[in-house]
């Protein structure tokens, strides 16, 4: 194989690996088996005032940590979704110094989102930079409006 073919056959690898990583970001995944979430297990704090409130449809409990650049952009689309959206609560958790729970949850890039149902089950998550739509579906399902 002569050294053209072969940067072609890699050109053409990476557009296919970078069409497909671009179609995939943000999109969760919904869980087979619900895990139940105890909260009070979780330190979630709004504005300094520590908050374990569960949502009447939905929860939504964003991972970051302090050197997350995305993460400030997601807590505002996703405090947006909790005022627009009835029945829906928002908390995040910094795991900056909690490597427990990232490790617990499985935490390997921030931010990671996951959707909890009524009863405080983990039905739904995404890793990255969720893509809203597809949240807005998810939550539509659980009864949020």
């Amino acid at each position: 194989m002569d050294s053209l073919t072969l940067v072609l056959l890699l050109l053409a690898l990476g557009t296919v690996a970078g069409v497909a990583y671009r179609q995939l970001r943000g999109r969760g995944r919904e869980l087979i088996r619900p895990e139940k979430i105890d909260l009070n297990r979780l330190p979630t704090e709004k504005n300094g005032v520590p908050t374990k409130q569960l949502g009447k449809h939905a929860t939504l409990v964003q991972f970051s940590t302090e050197y997350c650049g995305q993460c400030p952009g997601v807590r505002r689309q996703l405090s947006q979704l909790e005022y627009r959206m009835g029945g829906i609560s928002f908390l995040e958790v910094d795991i900056t110094e909690r490597m427990d729970i990232a490790a617990h949850f499985g935490i390997s890039q921030t931010p990671t989102v996951l959707v909890l149902n009524a009863n405080s089950e983990l039905v739904y998550r995404v890793g990255g930079v969720p893509n809203m739509k597809l949240l807005n579906e998810e939550l539509t399902k659980l009864g949020a409006k």
